[in-house]
């Protein structure tokens, strides 16, 4: 008896400790389908495909936003930001310290009004014209 109602505190010990551990990975609520990390999977810049070197990632969490930039198994470059939706099906990114903005994605700025073409818990397309005038296309794909 008494080994069985150890199992039993053991097993809502354990249970009770992935609770409170999983709902650390989303504060203040469930930011549905962005939360996690996507992958840049192609960069289109008025029609023509942008060829980068390394990988680009997304990551959104609450109102915080990283983007970084892996190139060879060593290298990684990252900034931080803040993002929201929008009305409309859109989406403002920013980087609000100039000085620590080191990403050098093509079209991606300090600020960036994003117009969300399609979503899916797996895929998203971003569009957006930057500060030239130039159109920009971000395919992502969703990291397991």
């Amino acid at each position: 008896m008494k080994k069985t109602a150890l199992h039993i505190l053991t097993l809502l010990a354990v249970l009770s400790c992935s609770v409170l551990l999983g709902a650390c990975t989303r504060n203040h609520g469930d930011i549905g389908i962005w939360f996690g990390t996507w992958h840049v999977e192609q960069i289109i810049a008025n029609g023509t495909r942008v060829n980068v070197g390394g990988d680009y990632f997304f990551q959104f969490q609450n109102k915080v936003f990283r983007v970084s930039q892996v190139s060879g198994l060593e290298q990684m470059v990252e900034s931080f930001g803040t993002w929201d939706e929008a009305d409309g099906g859109n989406m403002v990114i920013a980087f609000p310290a100039p000085d620590v903005f080191y990403i050098q994605m093509p079209g991606l700025e300090s600020h960036n009004d994003f117009a969300v073409v399609r979503e899916s818990s797996r895929s998203i397309t971003f569009t957006k014209v930057d500060a030239s005038g130039n159109n920009y296309t971000y395919i992502l794909r969703k990291q397991p």
